[in-house]
């Protein structure tokens, strides 16, 4: 045995004697760099490209080791000098011993230096990397010749002592699109990578953009753990740390990432555990200055089930805390779908507005202190919606189901029904010296407002809304139905029905779009209106009571308020009964209307200041604008009256007469005193600015009919008519005949009338009587 033996210790010794010997022979009788030349043929021939390299070191034991630099790889034809690839140092080894002996690759660390790496699209959209891309493509659809073997080396068989890349950098600039972006420094270190085991790896890289202008910096860890058999890969602990800083955006962000990720590629299955993201951003951009951002969970994707759970889902913003569980399926379909349930924890919205730094003023300050909400979510990425709605908003209870249907047009679903609402609480505060009334000389013109047309043909709304009782500037109402409806092309119609102040009201408003000019129409029905209660919340004040109905019928088109006035057409008519008018008294201003005529001392005012009436009521048609009604009637124990006028909504004026007239009774309200006013019409002259109108008592025009009847009344007793024949015609026709007969003498019946010529030369003075009647006759009307 001994033999043996040594025999084979001096084969040993002589093959590592000869290895020893080449290791240090072969550096100093073999010259790599003699072959650059060779070496950049060879890559043009395999690239179409210039291709140099700078010195070339060789050491064979106990590493067969090569090290280049400055190696550059020039550019595609038409852009530039300046080279595609360019490599500071690059160095790599292969131990001798394990290759030989039992045919393990063992690779020492592979270090890359100042790699720079320039990509670009020409104006063409052309690319200096796609002739690379075609040559290879051609290559590898080229047949192996008879007797070629694959020669690639398995992943698996390979020892790499570690990868070291630093300072690379990489450089892409678009021409067509006019944008640039960079990525300098770039430094990744990867640990030993041996088969089975995990390896560490640590990446940071910094990009910027150009326009926008905006920088970005990331460091990345983690822990790899490669199960080559099963293929199966699992990086633990993954901690990524970003800061983004953008100049014209107004942006600094500053952001962390942990979790585990497992890609199971053999089942194509790939979790993410642990997922914890935070980000804090601030700057001009960010709404409120500053915000944060936290999210946490678990997701799951199954490619070959083609769908995805993400579970334990919790997201923190702007003082909102989001908790949902998602699953998802067909995701790479047509149609893929989303659903699991939502929730909102209880949040402050006015706290939330804040933040936002959205202004917020309130009529209620209280209002918008608290809400929540609860819901099913379905969805795909083109459409969303809640079912089994709960939202809580302050004293609010809201249920039902809301959709968008379609985000591209904004197409909104819903049916919703809410306990009470007091929307009121949420609208802004009344300033002092509010009014509804228009002060006389505002100089603003509300004609020139615009109208929110855009707005309203974007509105893409179908649905219901149902309130038991609602609060809406001041007006009660109870058992509201909301209905809206229309999108795109079609009107956007409005339906609102409910029980208000003893009655209902209807209303259908639509509005149409138009290319040019678009069209409103609004139809309005309240029945059996309690008034007095319903003004007093409108407006604050308690003009009229009664019961009221009031029909509008109206069409209009327009871009700005004023033309929607100047084109607005259709009919108004309302009537009320059993109620008054508040803030005059008739009765008063006709015994101050006596007094005048009396030329008396006017009395001092007693009673209630309103006016009782037993029916009250008006129609107008609106022509262009222009409120024309011929037909108000009101009557009550004291009085009649009529009125006639118009209004121009768009210059604000109105030009109307009312005509009161005392009745025969004195049982009215402030009727006994005012008998010697019985039959007596005043108008009443309303006239200018329609928000605060002039009035004026005619007591001339009064005074001149009072005048008349009494002399229509005492000419009919002076002629003796009969009781109901004193009009101005029969008046005239017995006048005439009276004068006749003073002239010519009363006709005799079966006598022959004289020649008229001879009558007239001899007829005699008139009786005394004549001159007083003809001057009462002269003071009569004429027809």
């Amino acid at each position: 045995m001994a033999k043996p033996f040594k025999i084979f210790l001096i084969v040993s010794g002589s093959l590592l004697a000869l290895l020893l010997v080449a290791a240090v022979a072969l550096p100093l009788l073999f010259d790599p760099n003699n072959f650059r030349t060779q070496i950049a043929e060879s890559v043009k021939k395999e690239t179409g490209r210039d291709f140099a390299v700078g010195d070339i070191k060789l050491k064979v034991f106990p590493w067969l080791r090569v090290a280049l630099s400055d190696a550059r790889l020039g550019n595609a034809e038409g852009f530039g000098d300046q080279p595609f690839a360019e490599v500071g140092q690059l160095g790599v080894g292969v131990k001798l011993m394990p290759l030989l002996t039992d045919h393990q690759v063992q690779v020492s660390s592979l270090t890359l230096d100042g790699l720079s790496l320039n990509l670009a699209k020409d104006k063409n959209g052309r690319s200096n990397w796609q002739d690379l891309i075609d040559r290879q493509s051609a290559k590898e659809e080229q047949p192996k010749e008879q007797g070629e073997t694959d020669s690639s080396i398995k992943l698996k068989d390979i020892d790499i002592a570690g990868i070291s890349i630093t300072d690379a950098s990489l450089r892409y600039s678009d021409a067509q699109a006019g944008k640039a972006y960079s990525v300098n420094p770039l430094n990744l270190e990867i640990g030993a990578l041996q088969p089975g085991k995990p390896f560490d790896v640590k990446l940071d890289v910094t990009t910027t953009s150009d326009k926008p202008k905006a920088t970005a910096e990331l460091e990345l860890s983690t822990r790899i753990t490669p199960d080559l058999e099963g293929q199966r890969y699992t990086l633990d602990d993954v901690i990524a740390k970003i800061k983004a800083n953008g100049e014209e955006m107004g942006l600094d962000a500053d952001g962390t990432l942990k979790l585990q990720l497992i890609a199971d590629v053999g089942a194509q299955t790939y979790s993410i555990n642990g997922l914890d993201a935070q980000l804090q951003a601030q700057g001009k951009s960010i709404p409120g200055g500053k915000q944060s951002l936290k999210l946490g969970g678990a997701l799951k994707y199954d490619q070959k089930a083609d769908s995805m759970n993400f579970d334990q889902g919790r997201i923190e913003a702007a003082g909102l805390v989001v908790t949902t569980t998602i699953k998802g399926s067909g995701l790479s379909g047509d149609h893929p779908k989303l659903s699991g349930p939502i929730a909102i924890a209880p949040f402050s919205p006015r706290e939330l507005l804040k933040i936002l730094d959205i202004p917020l003023e309130t009529a209620d300050n209280t209002a918008l202190s608290n809400a929540s909400l609860k819901a099913n979510y379905s969805g795909s990425f083109s459409s969303a919606a809640l079912d089994g709605l709960e939202l809580k908003l302050d004293d609010t209870h809201v249920n039902g189901r809301l959709a968008v249907t379609n985000f591209d047009t904004q197409a909104l679903e819903f049916a919703l029904k809410a306990d009470a609402i007091n929307a009121d609480r949420y609208l802004p505060p009344k300033s002092e010296g509010d009014s509804a009334e228009k002060p006389a000389g505002d100089d603003s013109d509300i004609n020139q407002i615009k109208l929110p047309t855009e707005a309203l043909e974007k509105l893409n709304a179908n649905g219901t809304l149902d309130i038991g009782k609602l609060t809406l500037n001041g007006v009660k109402m109870s058992d509201v139905r909301l209905k809206l409806s229309g999108g795109g092309n079609a009107p956007r119609v409005q339906d609102l029905s409910a029980q208000m102040y003893g009655g209902t009201v209807k209303l259908n408003n639509r509005f149409a779009p138009g290319q040019k000019t678009p069209s409103y129409a609004l139809k309005t029905d309240l029945n059996a209106l309690n008034a007095a209660p319903f003004l007093q919340d409108l407006l604050g004040k308690d003009i009229v009571s009664g019961l009221g109905n009031l029909k509008l019928d109206l069409t209009s088109s327009g871009q700005t308020v004023g033309e929607l006035r100047q084109g607005l057409n259709g009919s108004v008519a309302f009537n009320l009964q059993n109620g008054a008018v508040k803030g005059f008294n008739l009765g008063q201003i006709l015994r101050q209307s006596q007094a005048l005529l009396a030329g008396q001392a006017a009395p001092s005012e007693t009673g209630a200041k309103e006016t009782d009436f037993a029916a009250f009521s008006a129609s107008a048609t609106i022509v262009n604008g222009v409120l024309r009604s011929d037909d108000l009637a009101a009557a009550s124990p004291l009085f009649r009256m009529a009125g006639s006028g118009q209004i121009d909504l768009v210059k604000e004026t109105i030009n109307y007469v009312a005509r009161p007239t005392v009745v025969e009774t004195s049982t009215g309200q402030g009727g006994k005193g005012l008998e010697e006013l019985k039959g007596l019409t005043i108008p009443i002259k309303l006239s200018g600015n329609l928000f605060s109108p002039k009035y004026k008592l005619d007591i001339e025009d009064a005074l001149k009919d009072k005048a008349k009847d009494k002399l229509k009344e005492r000419i009919a007793d002076e002629l003796n008519l009969p009781e109901g024949e004193n009009s101005e015609e029969q008046i005239k026709q017995k006048l005439n005949d009276k004068l006749g007969d003073l002239l010519f003498g009363k006709k005799k019946k079966n006598k022959p009338a004289e020649p008229a010529a001879e009558p007239a030369s001899e007829a005699a003075p008139a009786p005394d009587t004549a001159p007083d009647a003809a001057p009462a006759a002269a003071d009569a009307p004429t027809p």
